[in-house]
């Protein structure tokens, strides 16, 4: 089939984008999804049905779908901001609207067809993407299956948190139950670069599990690790405790190593990335979020059109200046505005990304113009915790505690294995100090102190609750924690965190 828009020509049976006769680039998927929306011109397409038809029904984050609509967009010369050939259609998908010659010969089996044998014929090319297979399982204790199932549906869920990343779903998965498989055959049935396969068994009053994830392309183990937890009604979450932190940081690390670009030199997405997992991994310090955001800084100098980078760039810049780690000047919070508005522009459908600017105008007090921007961000993506936790730190700023609370709490529970948590029970913790629920505010802090070792917020939050709570030995204690974690923790820092009333009873504490 030979599709024609103005100078450009789609030729399916050569998978070739032309421009007056000058083959132009084009990532497979990117083709692919020239191909469906170029055959069905003049109709809006839901995200689903762009899913179903694009990715064959595996589960993607908005941030890669909106990537790939980018990526269309610029084959052809346009732009979010212009959006001549391909519209966004706010809440309900995307529109071919250029006239296409050709359109009215196309049929979805076609495009199938074409679909399929592109795919085949660049399995070597394969972007980030794993499939989670069912979990073996040894003994006959009746349940190890529910904890398998759970266990495989869970983290699919969970994982499409990961930028970049597409996962096979879940149905598919399944449909593998009792079949021995390879990675060979995985990879050329599935079209995947990882594959995450596991063992169950009772041992005891424990429940074992053995995890792996594996190279499809050569079959080498990236990681693999033991677990075991006490059997119970509650083992299938402990494990998902026990398995996801350490996962997480392992297959974004493949991805690191996978997206190096042919030169060996750091993409832009390598170094988005390496910029997401700066703080976790070494926690927040003014220097981690000066490494955090030159890593964003030249990820968009390579990829100018990456929203989610201009995303969180905006949310660091915005959060440091809220919590005291960047300077207060007012160029930090116009640069703020600048990079949020920015990631908003260039993806406006995508929930994350909203959610992440949405965030970065609340922390620097635009919360009026932010609260519509997350309430959005939640009409896409109902399950969006970084937005809910977003709202609830707007309505902050806005002094509305109880709703900051509720949607803090919100966010929390939809998303219990998230990465932020830390932050989240922080300022969870610091909306119950202002309401004056003081032992709430002690649990949340807890949490969040044991969610991340690294990071001082919450630490903060939890030796003020404990000297509104008359437990001054154990606040000194708590005291010397945050002094641990971050040793140049200074008066203003404190202030700007947990404001002057309690922070003044802090400062005093560790004289």
């Amino acid at each position: 089939m030979l599709y024609r828009i103005d100078d450009f020509e789609l030729d399916t049976e050569n998978y070739e984008l032309r421009q007056a006769g000058v083959v132009r680039h084009v990532e497979p998927l990117v083709f692919d999804l020239l191909c469906y929306l170029l055959s069905n011109a003049g109709r809006v397409l839901s995200r689903d049905e762009i899913i179903e038809h694009v990715w064959q029904g595996r589960i993607v984050s908005d941030t890669t779908i909106s990537s790939a609509i980018k990526s269309a967009r610029k084959a052809l010369g346009d732009s979010g901001a212009n959006q001549n050939y391909i519209r966004t259609v706010r809440g309900r998908g995307f529109q071919f609207v250029a006239d296409v010659e050709g359109s009215e010969l196309a049929k979805e089996e076609k495009f199938a067809k074409s679909s399929h044998i592109v795919t085949a014929k660049i399995s070597n090319q394969i972007g980030p993407s794993l499939i989670i297979l069912p979990f073996q399982i040894f003994g006959d204790a009746p349940e190890l299956n529910a904890v398998g199932d759970g266990l495989v549906e869970n983290l699919t869920t969970i994982l499409t948190r990961v930028p970049f990343l597409s996962l096979t779903s879940r149905a598919q998965s399944f449909a593998l139950k009792g079949t021995p498989v390879n990675f060979s055959d995985i990879r050329q049935k599935f079209q995947v670069t990882y594959m995450l396969e596991g063992s169950l068994q009772k041992l005891g009053g424990q429940l074992r599990a053995n995890v792996q994830l594996i190279d499809t392309q050569n079959g080498f183990h990236i990681w693999a690790q033991q677990f075991d937890v006490v059997s119970g009604d509650d083992s299938m979450l402990n494990l998902l405790d026990a398995i996801l932190p350490r996962l997480e940081p392992q297959l974004v690390q493949a991805m690191f190593n996978d997206l190096r670009d042919e030169s060996g030199e750091l993409t832009g997405r390598q170094l988005l990335l390496q910029a997401m997992g700066i703080l976790s991994l070494k926690g927040w310090h003014k220097d981690t979020f000066v490494e955090a955001t030159t890593s964003l800084n030249r990820a968009i100098q390579l990829e100018p059109d990456l929203a989610l980078a201009h995303g969180y760039l905006a949310l660091i810049l915005g959060l440091g200046h809220r919590v005291g780690l960047i300077a207060t000047s007012g160029d930090i919070a116009a640069e703020t505005v600048m990079a949020a508005e920015r990631a908003m522009e260039l993806a406006g459908m995508d929930s994350n990304v909203l959610g992440l600017a949405g965030c970065a105008l609340a922390d620097i007090g635009q919360a009026d113009r932010a609260l519509p921007i997350l309430k959005n961000a939640l009409d896409i993506n109902q399950n969006n915790g970084q937005a809910l936790a977003s709202l609830g730190s707007a309505y902050m700023v806005l002094g509305k505690t109880e709703s900051a609370i509720k949607y803090l709490t919100k966010g929390i529970d939809i998303s219990p294995h998230d990465s932020r948590l830390a932050v989240w029970y922080a300022v969870l913790g610091i909306a119950y100090l202002f309401v004056g629920d003081f032992k709430a505010a002690k649990i949340a802090a807890e949490e969040g102190c044991q969610n991340n070792d690294k990071t001082y917020l919450p630490r903060v939050v939890l030796t003020a609750a404990l000297i509104e709570l008359g437990d001054e030995k154990s606040a000194k204690i708590s005291y010397g924690e945050c002094l641990r974690v971050k040793p140049d923790l200074s008066q203003s820092e404190i202030y700007f965190l947990i404001g002057p009333d309690f922070g003044e009873k802090l400062v005093c504490l560790g004289q």
